[in-house]
């Protein structure tokens, strides 16, 4: 596949692996990066606008993963899932547009209905006492702003995307040992912020 013959037909390279298509992307053919983008966008929207908490900045992180998932393809490491490599890449960026942007909040945003199931985890709640209110939204999002970045990343990543704990150590390019510690803290630190709630 060169990157001058690559086919510039959407979708043509759908059924290509991501693999491949990192390689291609890495060998200069930036046809390969649409189809990752579309395979992942979804995904790492939704774990960036939970970390963030604004949906413009969201789609900025997302615009600059990509653009650093194209200038950097061809330091991913082959022996590692590409998912995972760009998943490491939007918490990264994730966190370097919250730190730039946490002066600026005075207020959070409030967590969708669509986030209960991590409401409901967070403080050991029925799900259907949560859905559906506001205050109870901004009060957990307060309480996800006390987390530490990296408390915040290991908290988002299992009980939102659901990840593994072994995915979310390769994800964020730390031991397994250090996303168990930091699953717990954020757990103890969210109930504590949240006991008032039951």
């Amino acid at each position: 596949m060169a990157g001058t013959g690559s086919p510039s037909t959407p979708g043509a390279l759908d059924g290509v692996s991501d693999a491949e298509l990192m390689r291609s992307l890495a060998a200069g053919t930036r046809e390969a990066l649409d189809p990752l983008v579309r395979r992942h966008h979804a995904r790492l929207y939704r774990l960036v606008l939970g970390y963030v908490r604004n949906p413009d900045d969201a789609v900025e992180v997302i615009q600059e993963t990509f653009v650093r998932v194209c200038q950097h393809a061809g330091r991913w490491d082959a022996r590692s899932e590409v998912a995972a490599w760009l998943t490491r890449i939007a918490i990264n960026q994730a966190i370097d547009r919250y730190r730039r942007e946490k002066r600026r909040r005075a207020v959070m945003t409030p967590l969708d209905e669509d986030a209960g199931p991590v409401r409901a985890i967070a403080v050991g709640m029925p799900q259907d006492r949560l859905v559906g209110s506001r205050e109870i939204g901004e009060r957990v999002g307060r309480a996800l702003e006390a987390l530490t970045e990296r408390q915040r990343a290991v908290f988002l990543l299992r009980h939102q995307e659901e990840m593994s704990l072994e995915a979310i150590a390769e994800s964020l390019g730390i031991h397994l040992g250090t996303v168990k510690s930091n699953l717990h803290r954020a757990l103890q630190r969210l109930r504590v912020q949240l006991e008032t709630l039951r």
